[in-house]
């Protein structure tokens, strides 16, 4: 544990990476914590197995190993702090071994939190079963390679300057989808639909309210992640103890987006360490965790964390949903540089072996299945469609060869952004 910026994440991934284990998982606490409510849920839904959280501990054992890496090990939620201990306890029963990451010594979690008492075994048990290290440093070392950039606008709280700043973004918006088809899209997670009122080519556009004030959560987010590589975030306000809601939700955005390395630009009342002032003599976890937030504001503005490629949460989908034999394919359907091998699967799977390469047809079936992973459902607009044949089929005879769709990714561009 420690301040921001200090190390912690950059140590547990070059453990995670070196480790010599081959089942293990590394995810962020919010990310872990939502997959945990989601296996209850289905559990509930499917009526089989008992829906407790020992049943759950032991699915996340079988698939994901004993090597359990956590990032941002924080609990606001009170549902979590109750199921925290139980599913500890049955992992480590099962051998598992836990590094995580925190902002805060295990005793200060959860501090002034509701029925605290029913977290406190939950903290003696990581005190007994772990090292807690201190990582005993002031420095933020992100922020000496953050440099001024445009990404970040500053307003005062006038409908002028609102204006302005939005004229900005959207300028930069413009700029950015270089003539691509523009157009409004709707992402569906958990039976929720978030509405995206200016998206294109992988960017995407929402106003504060619409991600913070409004009721969302961590898997929202993770859908956003997961769909565009770029958000553009207007009008972030002044926050206070008396949004801690909002100021709650865009803590959990800020992670979300900064751990799958969604580049953002957004308008804000003031610059990223001033946006929120908690009351003096007020131990929060939020104020703790803003510190973290602020910090990775800046960091996500800097040269060196524009450079870095998009890495999108991966859905897990059944075959059942998807319709095909197998798993579904996620792995060759992702944002990042395909390999020939992942380009070969794509044509085992979608190409039907009609002369001359892949139909407007079988194109708009592989279009389908990348919405249905990130959007989470299958309605894709004949543009669409339109708009990446115009871009594959180089020689424009109407069907895209497999040297054409190399071509394609070797210029670095992705399917995934359709």
């Amino acid at each position: 544990f420690g301040g921001v910026g200090c190390g912690k994440t950059f140590i547990m991934d070059l453990f995670y990476q070196c480790a010599p284990v081959k089942k293990k998982r590394r995810a962020h606490f919010h990310k872990f914590m939502l997959e945990v409510h989601e296996r209850l849920h289905a559990i509930r839904k499917s009526g089989k197995g008992r829906a407790d959280v020992t049943t759950v501990a032991d699915q996340m054992i079988d698939h994901g190993g004993v090597l359990l890496c956590f990032d941002e090990f924080n609990v606001t939620d009170v549902g979590d702090a109750v199921i925290l201990r139980t599913l500890f306890d049955r992992m480590w029963e099962r051998g598992a071994i836990v590094v995580a990451t925190s902002n805060r010594h295990p005793t200060a979690l959860y501090k002034n939190g509701i029925q605290r008492e029913l977290f406190l075994p939950c903290i003696q048990a990581v005190q007994q079963k772990c090292v807690v290290h201190d990582m005993d440093s002031q420095v933020d070392f992100r922020l000496l390679t953050t440099g001024t950039s445009e990404m970040y606008v500053v307003r005062e709280e006038t409908p002028e300057a609102r204006a302005k700043a939005s004229a900005i973004l959207d300028a930069m918006f413009d700029k950015l989808i270089n003539g691509h088809w523009e157009r409004k899209m709707t992402l569906i997670t958990q039976g929720r639909e978030i509405k995206v009122r200016r998206t294109s080519h992988g960017l995407a556009s929402f106003r504060f309210e619409e991600l913070c004030t409004a009721a969302t959560g961590a898997a929202d987010f993770l859908a956003v992640a997961r769909s565009f590589h770029t958000v553009v975030l207007h009008d972030i306000p002044l926050l206070s103890m008396e949004r801690l809601p909002e100021v709650r939700r865009l803590i959990t955005l800020v992670d979300v987006l900064y751990d799958h390395k969604v580049k953002l630009l957004c308008s804000a009342a003031a610059e990223p360490f001033e946006l929120f002032v908690a009351d003096k003599g007020v131990a929060q976890d939020e104020a703790f965790a803003f510190d973290r937030t602020a910090s990775r504001l800046k960091d996500m503005m800097s040269d060196e964390y524009k450079t870095k490629p998009h890495a999108p949460p991966m859905a897990t989908i059944d075959a059942e949903e998807w319709g095909g034999q197998g798993p579904a394919p996620a792995a060759e359907l992702k944002a990042a540089a395909l390999s020939d091998v992942e380009v070969d699967a794509i044509w085992k799977r979608y190409d039907t072996g009609a002369p001359g390469g892949m139909t407007s047809c079988e194109l708009q079936l592989l279009l389908e299945d990348v919405s249905l992973l990130k959007l989470g459902h299958r309605n894709v607009p004949v543009q669409a469609v339109e708009d990446a044949m115009k871009e594959l089929d180089e020689d424009g005879d109407g069907r895209v060869t497999k040297i054409e769709f190399k071509h394609f990714i070797e210029r670095g561009e992705s399917i995934w952004y359709y």
